[in-house]
């Protein structure tokens, strides 16, 4: 969680990254073969019939099958998709409003110093 917490506060620190970061999650999404993907547990594929017994910490026991594991796995090019779309979106509008902040300070600094008068002593 605190992996997903840095990728969406990541394009208002540094909005090029977080674009550039957005932009590759959303070409892995469009190239990969969602359709075709087997399904997986404990990092084995499964096959029709199949059934994913997993423990958890907070419920004990997770039994899910085959097709329960498939229709679990077709949301994540939309999960995938919507983090990445909010990190391009996120890091195009915040990457000119930064440089327009940064020119403002460094104008404000170069007024500054060319009217600050120099102390004799």
């Amino acid at each position: 969680m605190g992996l997903l917490i840095h990728l969406l506060i990541l394009p208002f620190k540094r909005p090029i990254i977080g674009l550039l970061i957005g932009l590759a999650i959303l070409g892995g999404v469009f190239t990969h073969d969602w359709e075709n993907e087997q399904p997986s547990c404990g990092g084995s594929t499964m096959e029709p019939g199949d059934v994913c017994h997993k423990l958890s910490d907070t419920d004990g026991s997770l039994d899910k099958s085959f097709d329960d594991v498939k229709a679990q796995d077709k949301q994540l090019p939309y999960i995938f998709g919507g983090l990445g779309g909010i990190l391009v979106i996120s890091g195009a509008v915040t990457w000119p409003l930064k440089r327009r902040r940064e020119a403002a300070a460094r104008e404000a600094a170069a007024t500054a110093a060319a009217t600050a008068v120099p102390t004799t002593p």
